[in-house]
Order: structure tokens, then C-alpha cells, then sequence
């Protein structure tokens, strides 16, 4: 799944877990345009022998309704399926995900909970049910004087009724874009956070991402698509060590997306991908 969030954000979400969830709802019109088209259906993307493959299911009302995964990784597969329920005006109310490593420890799936009032997604609450205890992750959702999501803090309840912080993410913006992402961890004995990862966006196409889908980004805690364009250049810093990316697109005729390479360095590895639309 790495790979395959790698390519979906341009390579710069390499380090990120496999559990991002992901809305394409509002990539543009349903047309019959072949690959031309502007609803991208799937993602299938590379790196040596390793591949992911990401499937979308519309409702409908042409809103996102389900996700699959498919990760094919050091000899392994795994697939994971998301279902989205939303109101009858659209809004998210919930996500439902079931991945074949949580069936193995015997967990039928996991639920967020979505909060919305006055035109904004407020909260998130996902839960875990381990049969003896329930595991709830809160996120509340800070947005500034333009309507920008600038603040996430995370909350963790382990099973005792208490939230407890946990870490912060704070975002920057230029223009339509996100041009930096910035995670904390939080230690409650000095009242403090510790920056651990920074994700910054210096450059972008003039073309438009085949996933803009606003708040609701943050929503599917995938603030990368936000973006109204494809980032070309960008970075991932943690524990003392960067690595750049850069990343060039061919287009289809509605100037989506069609292919892209991505070359990291240091290393000067190579992930490649390929968009499908309808």
C-alpha cells in the first residue's frame, strides 16, 4: 500500500501506514470519456517488484461508496475495503473498514464516526473493538478565519473511558494547496509536543488533481488531497533524515493525470504509476 500512497500524493507519502483512507468523491463529472475522462476509477502503481492496485465504487449520487486495496509487497498480498455511509445530503457519517490482518486477530472491521455541523467536518472518532476492551482515536478538526483546516489534535482512549492526548498535525497553506504537513507527538508529563515528521510541497503543476475533494480529505486522514494540483516537487524530514521527490505527470486530454514517475533521493529509486478514468 506504500507505494500505491505514494504515487497518489506523488511520492511523498513513501513512509506513511497503509491505513490512510482516501475519498475521491469530488474529482469532477461521471462522462463516458474513456480514459479521458475526469472520475478516476483506479490507480495502479509500481515500484520494483512490489504493486498496489486502488479500485473506487461510486453510489447513486456519483459520491464515493466503497475503496479496495490491494498490496502486493515482499512476496505477501494484503487487501483492504472501506465503505463510506453518508446522509441523504452527502455529508459522511461514517467510514466502515475491514482488512484481512484485522479478520486474522479476529476484529470484523473498524468504524469512524464523523462529526459535522455549520458547513464543516468538526470530529472523528474510530473505534476497535478487541472484545474485552474498546480502542477510540478522537481527532478534532481546527480550522482558521479562511475555512482552512490548520490543526488536528489526536485523542486516545486505551480502554479506560479517558482520553488521554496524544499528537497534533498542523498544516500550511499557498493558495489551494497544502504546502506543508507537520506531525506531534505529545508528552503529557512536560505539557509538550515533539515534532516527528515534516512534509513539505514546493512546487506544483498547473494541471488539476484527479483527487481534490476538499475537507473531506482530512475526513479520510488523507490531507494530501486537499491539493487543487499535482505536486512536481516535494520532501519528507524525520528523525534527522530527508529525502526529496520529484515527480513528472503525463496528461490525459481533460488534463488529468495519466502516468507518473516518481525519482527519490537519495537513492534514486523509482516508483511509477498509472491512472484510470471514466
Amino acid at each position: 500500500m506504500r507505494i500505491l500512497l505514494a504515487l497518489l500524493t506523488c511520492s511523498s507519502l513513501f513512509l506513511f501506514s497503509c491505513q490512510k483512507e482516501v475519498d475521491f468523491a469530488n474529482t469532477g463529472n461521471s462522462g463516458n470519456g474513456g480514459n479521458n475522462g475526469t472520475v478516476l476509477t483506479k490507480v495502479v502503481s509500481k515500484s520494483g517488484t512490489d504493486s498496489s492496485v486502488l479500485q473506487f465504487g461510486f453510489n447513486s449520487s456519483g459520491k464515493l461508496g466503497t475503496l479496495d486495496f490491494i498490496d502486493q509487497s515482499g512476496g505477501t498480498s494484503s487487501v483492504t475495503n472501506e465503505r463510506v455511509e453518508r446522509d441523504g445530503q452527502g455529508i459522511i457519517q461514517r467510514l466502515i473498514i475491514k482488512d484481512d490482518q484485522y479478520q486474522q486477530q479476529g476484529i470484523d472491521s473498524v468504524i469512524t464516526v464523523v462529526a459535522y455541523s455549520g458547513g464543516r467536518y468538526l470530529s472523528k472518532v474510530t473505534t476497535i473493538d478487541l472484545g474485552i476492551l474498546l480502542f477510540k482515536d478522537s481527532v478534532a478538526l481546527i480550522y482558521d478565519g479562511n475555512g482552512n483546516v490548520v490543526t488536528e489534535r489526536t485523542f486516545d482512549d486505551a480502554g479506560t473511558g479517558t482520553y488521554d492526548e496524544s499528537g497534533k498535525t498542523d498544516y500550511t497553506y499557498s493558495g489551494n494547496n497544502i504546502s506543508s504537513i507537520l506531525y506531534y507527538s505529545y508528552d503529557s508529563g512536560t505539557a509538550s509536543y515533539t515534532l516527528g515528521e515534516t512534509f513539505t510541497y514546493d512546487e506544483f503543476d498547473n494541471k488539476p488533481s484527479p483527487m481534490t475533494v476538499g475537507d473531506e480529505a482530512f475526513v479520510f486522514d488523507s490531507p494530501e488531497l486537499f491539493s487543487a494540483n499535482n505536486p512536481t516537487k516535494s520532501s519528507v524530514s524525520a528523525s534527522g533524515t530527508t529525502q526529496s521527490y520529484t515527480t513528472t505527470y503525463t496528461y490525459n486530454s481533460s488534463n488529468r493525470p495519466l502516468t507518473a514517475t516518481s525519482v527519490i533521493q537519495p537513492g534514486n529509486q523509482t516508483i511509477t504509476g498509472t491512472y484510470y478514468y471514466q
